[in-house]
């Protein structure tokens, strides 16, 4: 087989076929009803060797997903990427804010817009320009809000209230928001205040995914996205799914407390504790907490709810798939393309039997994170995964639910 079909797309002001235009054509604006998209896009693949892609999270459940990032090295010999080289074909483009677009086998990996340019030169006449770039969430990372009083409702109320402030301006076309789990408070968002922090804040108070897809739609999921999915795309290492060329697995202390206490704004912290502590000492060690502070819950129940759901899935050392990773150079064009098309949320079975030692184990996992190494003559993705939800029976207004031999929470 071979590398998949890459397309790299920068806006440099060079118009091609297949270009086009929302508003009034004015390319990129945050803060303004005009944007544009796919305008100007000017194909570069011919001079990109390496690239780096790295969206979604790579930590634990109740962090926050961080922007995406794109590094891009060109060639750049004959300065067609320098801004000091007027004779350049893009002399004038070379400018933060520019958009970017990869595609593989025509999915979208990437979409974003150019942070830096950084131009290495070689005395040998092997020169570079490396374009480093961020998505939509870098976009909210760079904007600041006006005071204003958030209304209660959900997460994906108040996600919507924050796109349609007039300092944010993000066109309704480039989100997609599920509503939302929990009812959240009421509260009061400072000037001056990160409006990148504050969705996430939002997300993080009812552990759910607040990131961008590859083709630049600000998205959030609910906890419950993929409770009762099926998963898109199998691997394994016995021939039944796609091949794969490595697992990373912890059983690790950073997922690992007897005690959780989670408070929210104008609350009373709330905890969790394992039952037997002197029996929890003997099998994991001195005791460890987690503490998380500062959520919009609107009530204490809630607030205790979330730590128990956090106990019952942490009071346990258990061995975790933590990444997933497939050169997809050998793979058929359809898995190629299966390979490229997830994203974060999606769940994936895996199938693996470590150095062949012992019965094959079956595992479905979510995906939070993804990276693209992709070079000259490689394309490796890895996921960053976890524990994928699995639907169980219910009890009153709560779901519940197993993953291993552990029953947890999955709606509160």
């Amino acid at each position: 087989m071979s590398l998949p079909t890459l397309t790299v797309g920068v806006a440099l002001g060079v118009a091609e076929a297949g270009d086009f235009i929302i508003g009034d054509g004015t390319r990129g604006l945050i803060g303004s009803t005009s944007y544009t998209i796919a305008s100007g896009y000017t194909t570069v693949t011919a001079d990109a060797f390496g690239i780096s892609i790295t969206r979604g999270r790579w930590s634990r459940l109740w962090d926050a997903v961080e922007a995406g990032s794109c590094q891009i090295s060109l060639r750049n010999n004959d300065r067609d990427y320098d801004p000091a080289y007027l004779p350049g074909p893009y002399a004038t483009a070379i400018t933060p804010g520019r958009g970017v677009n990869i595609k593989a086998n025509d999915v979208d990996l990437f979409t974003g817009w150019v942070d830096d340019w950084q131009l290495e030169y070689d005395v040998g006449g092997l020169s570079s320009a490396i374009l480093i770039s961020t998505d939509a969430l870098g976009m909210f990372g760079a904007l600041e809000f006006d005071a204003w009083t958030s209304a209660a409702t959900t997460a994906g109320g108040k996600l919507s209230a924050v796109c349609e402030r007039s300092e944010v301006a993000w066109p309704a076309p480039l989100r997609d928001f599920d509503e939302g789990v929990e009812a959240l408070q009421s509260d009061a968002v400072s000037w001056g205040s990160s409006v990148l922090n504050y969705a996430q804040l939002i997300a993080r108070s009812e552990l759910g995914y607040f990131y961008s897809t590859p083709d630049g739609v600000l998205t959030f999921r609910d906890r419950t996205v993929a409770v009762g999915a099926t998963s898109a795309v199998s691997f394994s290492d016995d021939g039944t799914g796609i091949a794969y060329q490595g697992i990373s697995a912890t059983v690790g202390s950073d997922v690992l407390f007897s005690h959780v206490r989670v408070d929210r704004e104008g609350g009373t912290a709330q905890s969790a504790t394992v039952s037997d502590t002197s029996a929890w000492i003997e099998a994991n060690g001195p005791l460890r907490s987690l503490s998380i502070s500062g959520l919009l819950l609107d009530s204490d129940a809630q607030s205790l709810a979330l730590a128990e759901y956090l106990l019952s899935l942490y009071d346990t050392g258990r061995y975790r798939i933590s990444e997933l990773r497939v050169d997809i150079t050998p793979l058929s064009t359809v898995d190629q393309t299966s390979v490229l098309s997830l994203d974060i949320t999606d769940l994936i079975d895996v199938t693996y039997t470590p150095n062949g030692v012992g019965a094959a184990i079956t595992q479905p996992l979510l995906i939070q994170g993804i990276r693209h190494d992709i070079g000259l003559e490689r394309h490796t993705v890895t996921f960053s995964t976890i524990d994928a939800p699995v639907p169980g029976f219910r009890i009153g207004d709560t779901v519940m639910g197993v993953i291993g031999n552990t029953t947890y929470l999955i709606g509160f």
